[in-house]
């Protein structure tokens, strides 16, 4: 390796560094992260505001031109009895009142006759006088109204008056449960504060009237679902929209692993909602045709076209009454039309969705983004790096809007951005500070291993240099040796070199034994393919049996450097077979024997697995069963990340050994008989750590042999 290509690895490594930091901290630092999210899908909503479709959804107002004519707030119940009667009769399908009616009426006559001297008779005249809150709550009792609730710890809907926590009450509307129950995924809001039981017990539905501001206090989220205690409500959006379909039952889908909430349907209604029951609002611009002034229907001079079918809300703009709010946009607006926003968007179905899988998928960019970005500054010219930066950019913001607009999915490419960019202009300068003389590329470090096989086929073939390819079903051998990294950071490059060539010519020379041949050396790792270039029709089984040579080889030669002070792991080891495109790759300055194909990916993946199930050598199925003489014990059927399919494992045996207690517990799993399992895998855990991952997951409370890997 030259001078050159060393300080261009130098520079990698350094940006490689600050790559992992930034993103460490975007993980561990959520405020940062969610700052960064905020300004993505508020400029999003800026650039892309919501169309406005008319849909059967209004708000009846309750206007500052409404408070002038009709007097101060609060009306009186028999005014708002009024209101409720009139929008019945103009054919509205639900009539949800964003207000909450906590104390009685000021007016009633009981109350005013008790503040005044009067006569007894005059007294008694008063009392027979009808009772407001009664009169509305007759008028409710007409049906296709929803009252509203709020729970203590949420920003609530306007009332009159001081609000005392009311009884919880059982919701009206029935939940049905796909998956585990979310009770325990949601959290649980407090106390309820209620309407008057009369009116609430009148209605045809209750929902709550909860907002989630953001620090900023931009509502950019409503919940459609909350927690009170031990009992679930929907939102007051929600369950107008149930009441105005007639519905009884709301479907909640939780997912099987974590019951966090996933989606919520309502007949053939689908609304998809994050973990705690949230959706996140995609605004319209403002809309006139949206509002019906409250004085224009009580006094029947609305047009009921506006309102016939309708979902309406009844709440207020009036600044006086506080219950208005901020959007991405900017704009202060009435709570109420939160509501509003989301009963339109439910029925459109254009809710924004950002599902749990996207902050890792932006992880996962960060990491993509900052690689490209970090070869871009260490081995392209400045201007060449630059406009791979900006191409890069661009791409992932226009990824971000095409998964907006096309798929109304919510994602935020800021963060990637921001720690890739940083990885790029550290290693640029890092790069800019180098000695620009040297000139290589990495080359010949492991030239003495290349495949003695490889070499007598490209000598016989040599037409085989030409670039192409061919289908065939090959082994891989994948390796990985735990601990090299530490190693790399406390050596220095002799004593590094040293412990390193030894483990990895040992590694080689099994190799070449069974007549594999060498894929390729990363750093500690080695990739063995069977049967290419030469056809061998016992490749599965010379497979295995290097492995377990490699494995026996790595477990002494760790021990032997141990005692001379050098910490190193035990090496992991992937087996698998498949069909894969070998040939070789490249054209007249370079070419490179390979093999191509998801086989070799699942080899490497097989590799990584053995950090979790405490294995040292992991087997496909596939590999297997092509041994006839194959001796091992299986490790269950493992759903590698990134796959959907599952692949059944292995963990090989040296001959004669003995694995018959552990094979009675893993029928029992297999069987679904968890208790037993449970007591059959319990003596084997503490000398087998492939017991003890099943024992630890049966107690987590899965089951059966199929094994969701959620990492590498």
């Amino acid at each position: 390796m030259t001078g050159k290509a060393r300080a261009k690895m130098r520079a990698a490594a350094i940006g490689a560094v600050a790559l992992v930091l930034a993103i460490l901290a975007l993980l561990l630092v959520p405020q940062a992260r969610t700052r960064l999210d905020h300004l993505a899908f508020d400029t999003l909503q800026n650039l892309w505001p919501r169309p406005y479709v008319p849909v059967p959804v209004r708000i009846v107002d309750i206007d500052e031109d409404s408070l002038a004519r009709l007097g101060q707030w609060p009306w009186p119940r028999h005014s708002l009895a009024a209101l409720v009667e009139n929008l019945r009769a103009a054919g509205a399908a639900a009539i949800a009142l964003d207000i909450i009616l906590a104390e009685p009426d000021r007016t009633a006559p009981t109350r005013v006759s008790a503040d005044w001297p009067l006569s007894p008779a005059m007294r008694q005249t008063i009392q027979t006088l009808p009772d407001p809150d009664a009169v509305l709550a007759a008028a409710i009792a007409g049906g296709s109204v929803v009252t509203g609730f709020a729970a203590s710890s949420v920003v609530t809907g306007f009332a009159g008056g001081h609000q005392p926590a009311g009884e919880q009450s059982p919701a009206k509307a029935r939940f049905i449960f796909s998956g585990p129950d979310p009770l325990a995924a949601l959290p649980d809001l407090g106390q309820g504060v209620r309407s008057l039981p009369a009116l609430e017990q009148a209605a045809a539905g209750t929902g709550a009237v909860a907002f989630t501001a953001d620090g900023d206090g931009i509502i950019r989220r409503v919940p459609l679902i909350v927690r009170l205690g031990e009992q679930l409500h929907p939102s007051l959006a929600l369950e107008a929209l149930r009441v105005a379909t007639g519905k009884r039952n709301i479907l909640v889908k939780s997912a099987e692993e974590t019951g966090a909430l996933t989606q919520l349907a309502l007949g053939p209604l689908q609304i998809p909602v994050d973990a705690q029951g949230s959706v996140h609002l995609h605004y319209t611009r403002p809309q006139a045709d949206r509002f019906v002034p409250a004085w224009k229907v009580l006094d029947g001079s609305a047009d009921t076209r506006a309102l016939d079918g309708h979902v309406v809300f009844v709440g207020a703009s009036a600044k006086g009454l506080l219950d208005l709010r901020l959007t991405p946009h900017g704009d202060i607006v009435p709570g109420v039309l939160m509501h509003a926003e989301v009963a339109e968007a439910a029925q459109l179905g254009a809710l924004p969705q950002r599902p749990d899988w996207m902050e890792g998928a932006e992880t996962l960019l960060a990491v993509i983004t900052g690689l490209i970005l970090i070869a871009a500054a260490a081995w392209m010219a400045p201007l060449a790096g630059a406009l791979t930066t900006l191409a890069v950019a661009l791409l992932s913001l226009g990824l971000t809007a095409l998964l907006f607009l096309d798929m109304r999915l919510l994602a935020d490419p800021l963060p990637a951005l921001a720690a890739a960019i940083l990885a790029h202009g550290i290693t640029a300068l890092v790069r800019h500070r180098q000695d620009q003389a040297e000139r290589a590329f990495i080359r010949g470090a492991f030239a003495r291993y290349i495949s003695p096989n490889l070499v007598r086929h490209l000598l016989d073939n040599p037409q085989s240099l030409a670039v192409g390819g061919e289908r065939r079903e090959c082994s891989f051998v994948m390796t990985d040796l735990a601990g090299f990294t530490t190693l790399v950071e406390k050596s220095d490059p002799a004593t590094l070199l040293h412990v390193l060539n030894g483990y990895i010519d040992g590694m080689v020379r099994i190799a070449f034994t069974h007549q594999g041949t060498l894929d390729r050396i990363v750093g500690d790792a080695v990739a063995v393919m069977f049967s290419a270039p030469v056809m061998q029709p016992d490749h599965a089984a010379r497979a295995v049996a290097c492995a377990l040579e490699m494995d026996s080889f790595s477990r002494a030669y760790v021990i032997r450097m141990r005692e001379q002070g050098h910490a190193l792991g035990l090496t992991r080891i992937g087996v698998n077979t498949g069909m894969v495109t070998i040939g070789n790759v490249g054209g007249g300055s370079i070419s490179d024997y390979r093999a191509l194909g998801d086989a070799v990916n699942a080899a490497a993946r097989l590799e990584t697995v053995n950090r979790h199930l405490g294995t040292h050598i992991c087997v496909a199925g596939s590999t297997a069963e092509l041994c006839p003489d194959f001796h091992g014990r299986p490790v269950g059927e493992l759903v590698l990340k990134g796959k959907s399919e599952a692949t059944l494992a292995f963990e090989p045996l040296p001959a004669g050994s003995d694995a018959q207690a552990y094979l009675a517990a893993y029928a029992l799993m297999a069987a679904g008989d968890t208790a037993a399992a449970l007591l059959a895998f319990a003596p084997l855990a503490d000398g087998d750590p492939l017991a003890a991952f099943h024992l630890k997951r049966l107690h987590a409370g899965e089951s059966g042999v199929r094994v969701v890997l959620a990492e590498k």
